[in-house]
């Protein structure tokens, strides 16, 4: 009943689906009441409104067996939905391991940050230049921003440097639906697509010659091909050395 295939049980494997004999096969697991499951992508035959399911399911079963689980995946909402503690694999050699959310805001490497979260974290290439006591960051026929001064501190040692600016779609906003928006962080940029996604709607834009991705509210849909202004929401921004692609903030 957990699984879903009770009515199944009259069949013989082979007239099972692939995503059938998958639930089947977590089925078996379950009933030996093991110590420790071994999940190698348990859902990826099954179709989107099943892997939903299930992806519930297996939650709901991990806290009533209270056994250790061990999931390898690549859909990285499955790690952020169902993981306690993630570890990201690149080449087989580990990344980060933290909690989701800590992966989320504290990527340790651009790998990460571009890995975890969808759309993924928009990255551009730039320097630091330093005007008036002030750092900003700045792209070349493209946008400048002032970066806020809880970051001069570790920012300061890239003076002139080129590094790698990282925002997270959801960071960045129509200006017409910003109430204050400083005209350090409020940049120029033109439509290319319009994704609308029900309650939000994603926007690719271009800013000078970068490429970004917006995640703004399901009311906000201008035009293809439109002029528009975008804010980014340098309190959440991150920087990565252009070099080793570490993290600097």
């Amino acid at each position: 009943e957990i699984l879903g295939i009770g009515k199944l049980l009259h069949r013989r494997p082979k007239q099972l689906s692939g995503g059938q004999r998958q639930r089947v096969a977590v089925g078996r697991a379950i009933v030996r009441k093991p110590m420790v499951f071994l999940f190698d992508e348990p859902l990826s035959n099954l179709d989107a409104k099943m892997r939903v399911q299930m992806r519930t399911e297996l939650n709901k079963l991990h806290t009533r067996l209270q056994s250790t689980m061990i999931y390898v995946t690549h859909d990285q909402t499955e790690a952020m939905t169902m993981g306690d503690r993630i570890v990201v694999m690149k080449d087989g050699i580990i990344q980060q391991v933290a909690d989701p959310i800590t992966l989320y805001d504290k990527p340790v490497n651009k790998f990460v940050g571009g890995f975890i979260g969808s759309p993924p974290m928009n990255f551009v290439d730039g320097k630091t230049i330093k005007k008036d006591s002030k750092f900003f960051f700045t792209t070349e026929n493209g946008f400048t921003v002032k970066i806020v001064e809880d970051m001069y501190d570790k920012i300061a040692a890239y003076e002139g440097k080129e590094i790698v600016f990282g925002i997270r779609p959801e960071d960045i906003y129509d200006k017409l639906f910003v109430s204050e928006a400083s005209p350090d962080n409020t940049v120029k940029a033109v439509v290319d697509i319009v994704e609308p996604m029900g309650a939000e709607v994603f926007l690719y834009i271009t800013a000078g010659k970068s490429s970004l991705i917006a995640r703004v509210g399901g009311h906000d849909r201008p035009q293809v091909g439109q002029d528009m202004d975008i804010v980014l929401d340098m309190s959440k921004v991150h920087f990565f050395d252009k070099d080793t692609e570490e993290t600097i903030i």
